[in-house]
């Protein structure tokens, strides 16, 4: 039986009321779609395992639970979508998995080459330590022109061992120098895809707190913070379909990075939310460059089909600022910006709103 499933005996085993039934089926409704909001949120922005289309599956199956009245319903529709939760699951393990045995097959590697050098310096010290004691025997000789020729001979062979050394050490280093470069790029991959989202390019949730965690912790020069939200997305959504909804989304970032400066950090909040992060900027500044970023997406005209005649399409956005205060957290700081944002949206979108304007 699924889990929404309702037992439909009058008189249930356990003894459970009609109303505590009820009362169950209404934290369902309240616990699930937060949960899925968490799932969300540790989801890692892998290209390779498609998780942006795992996270907009999430999402939708969020909005059900919120929206829904009919449990049996809910029920299927999270029967429908348990298995490929599952699989994603597995495939993001997998994923990690297989990075850690290729991290691992590099090392090994590495250890060995370092090994396999370290015993040819043994066997190269204990060459010139053997051919130490023959020109030690060698001195002990009367002849001269013997001593001469013997010597000749040694001097040619220690040559030829160091050539022969020094031909081993460059290969090894080389091999070792490619091996190194290899690790060196699987741990940035890694890094980055930890750190950036998957389908933006912008850094995703956990590089935002990240960096400003580490900024407040300073507690050295004032930031500013910008959260932007596409106003009415589900709309765009709705009516265009998911892809074009994801062009609005990378359309979005590549927009506002050519309008931020080099240094501010742009990222991916969640959904339809981004953050800025201004660096050494006063709220003041930060506002007037939330009000160019307010105008200049507003005015911009993106086509959707040509071919087929569709209209451009324009979106707005509405930002919410705010900035860094002595005693801040992570916490108390974005949940400023948040309200700023709230009350962009509910003074009719298409605007700023400082933390200063609200209670």
């Amino acid at each position: 039986m699924g889990l929404f499933s309702k037992n439909k005996s009058k008189t249930p085993l356990s003894g459970e009321s009609a109303h505590t039934r009820s009362e169950k089926e209404r934290l369902y409704l309240q616990v699930i779609p937060i949960l899925l909001q968490y799932m969300k949120s540790f989801t890692f922005d892998l290209k390779e395992i498609n998780a942006d289309a795992f996270k907009e599956q999430l999402t939708a199956l969020a909005a059900l639970f919120e929206n829904e009245e009919d449990i049996q319903r809910m029920g299927r529709h999270f029967e429908a979508n348990k298995s490929e939760i599952s699989e994603f699951i597995d495939k993001e393990k997998n994923y990690f998995v297989n990075k850690e045995f290729e991290l691992k097959d590099i090392i090994t590697i590495l250890s060995t080459g370092l090994s396999t050098v370290n015993s040819q310096n043994q066997r190269f010290n204990a060459l010139i330590h053997e051919e130490t004691l023959k020109l030690e025997d060698i001195t002990k000789l009367d002849d001269i022109r013997k001593i001469k020729e013997e010597l000749t001979l040694k001097i040619d062979t220690l040559k030829k061992s160091i050539q022969k050394k020094q031909s081993q050490d460059a290969e090894h280093l080389e091999i070792l120098s490619s091996k190194v470069e290899t690790l060196k790029v699987e741990l940035e991959e890694t890094k980055s895809a930890s750190m950036t989202d998957g389908l933006t390019g912008a850094f995703n949730r956990l590089a935002l707190d990240t960096k400003l965690i580490k900024l407040v912790k300073e507690n050295k020069r004032s930031f500013s913070l910008l959260m932007l939200d596409i106003d009415n997305f589900k709309l765009i959504n709705d009516s265009y379909g998911h892809q074009v909804g994801d062009r609005v989304l990378v359309a979005l970032v590549q927009k506002c990075q050519n309008l931020i400066r080099e240094g501010d950090y742009f990222a991916r909040y969640g959904g339809e939310e981004f953050m800025i992060v201004l660096p050494a900027t006063s709220l003041k500044n930060a506002l007037k460059k939330a009000e160019l970023l307010c105008s200049k997406i507003a005015e911009t005209e993106y086509a959707v089909d040509e071919k087929n005649g569709t209209k451009p399409l324009s979106f707005t956005v509405s930002i919410g600022a705010s900035s860094r205060q002595r005693g801040d957290t992570l916490e108390s700081l974005t949940a400023r910006t948040d309200r700023a944002l709230y009350e962009a949206k509910h003074r009719g979108k298409n605007q700023v709103v400082s933390e200063k304007e609200i209670d």
